[in-house]
């Protein structure tokens, strides 16, 4: 069997959909030829075999900052991406064309109606109704995979085909050996694209109220630390010192995913108050770390916390329900550590194999 996966980004570049594309192209790639192509990085080679995956890069434009990729970068390459990919599907005689996100799957339903080798699209946010040509391209695909339930609804409502729900995962190995870094205060921490859909200004908002309702002296030993990047990072510092919160605030940037469990292991509470949310990798890392966590009812989230058990669940947009859960946490409410086990890459990817030699 071999697959072409058309991607946008891939790694190094690091987000959810590129995480999933990576760890479900290596897990195939031990029972498949597995081919990706995508656009070029700094310091990369144009052609690299990375565990088992033959990743090809091209694209006009070369890509420098990991964090942020500029619009007229991504659909520059697309064209790029469309000619090699046709030309490694015709040499390569490609089976399935797997794609990631809506301009991935533009490009797979084009290479498919050329080549007749059938396309699968993979969706990890909660998409918006409205937008004709995104919703005729996903219900062309012979299949339509979800990270969630949330995102399975979505196609449903579409009309696609045929649906799945695979959810994203995490290297649980990673994870085990965390132990609690000792250190001074209460940390808040979040882990997200610094984009208005993940909500983080309601959190830094939630700090202000918390300041509102405790002492001084109550309030001193909390500190919020915000890892990633993004085009709102400048907004959100300007409101963490607008609001006075700057030496409560810290912007930690974007950190490698590898370092990811070290940070964790200095949290006291982990909050993702996203407004949409296809999935919520973040909240699985820190569950996995074993950090209570405070979500926002939105999309996976949902279904990656069962609220009083597992973690406690408020209302998106809320930053007065935002403070009081922390302030739960902060005053010892426990929970069950829930089942990570279905969340193991090797059984996702088996998931996936699976589907293919179905659709084959």
């Amino acid at each position: 069997m071999k697959v072409l996966f058309p991607a946008t980004h891939y790694y190094p570049v690091i987000g959810g959909i590129e995480t999933w594309t990576k760890n479900i192209a290596e897990g195939l790639s031990k029972r498949a030829e597995v081919f990706v192509v995508t656009g070029k990085i700094k310091d990369r080679p144009k052609e690299e075999t990375i565990n088992g995956v033959k990743v090809y890069r091209t694209s006009l434009f070369t890509l420098t900052n990991l964090s942020a990729s500029p619009l007229f970068y991504t659909l520059s390459l697309l064209p790029f991406v469309f000619f090699k990919s046709l030309k490694i599907i015709k040499k390569e005689n490609i089976d399935i064309i797997h794609c990631q996100g809506f301009l991935s799957s533009l490009t797979g339903f084009c290479l498919s109606k050329i080549t007749k080798a059938p396309y699968i699209v993979t969706v990890q946010r909660q998409e918006k109704r409205g937008n004709p040509l995104k919703e005729f391209v996903y219900r062309q695909a012979v299949l339509c995979i979800g990270a969630s339930n949330a995102v399975k609804e979505y196609f449903k409502r579409i009309g696609a085909k045929n649906i799945e729900a695979i959810p994203n995962g995490i290297d649980l190995e990673k994870f085990e050996n965390v132990e609690k870094k000792s250190h001074e205060g209460f940390v808040v921490m979040t882990v997200a694209r610094l984009e208005k859909v993940k909500g983080v200004e309601y959190l830094i908002k939630a700090f202000d109220e918390l300041r509102s309702n405790l002492s001084k002296e109550k309030f001193d030993p909390f500190k919020l630390s915000i890892i990633g990047d993004g085009s709102e990072r400048k907004n959100l510092e300007g409101l963490a010192k607008e609001l006075g919160l700057e030496n409560k605030v810290k912007f930690l940037g974007e950190i490698p995913n590898d370092n990811i469990p070290g940070y964790l292991a200095e949290a006291d509470c982990f909050v993702l108050p996203s407004l949409r949310e296809g999935f919520g990798i973040a909240i699985l890392e820190a569950q996995a770390a074993g950090v209570p966590v405070v979500g926002s009812k939105a999309g996976g989230i949902k279904e990656l916390i069962e609220d009083g058990k597992t973690g406690l669940l408020v209302e998106p947009c809320n930053p007065e329900a935002l403070a009081q859960a922390i302030l739960k946490i902060y005053h010892g409410q426990k929970f069950a550590k829930p089942d990570l086990g279905k969340y193991n890459w090797g059984n996702i990817a088996e998931k996936v194999y699976e589907i293919y030699r179905k659709i084959l």
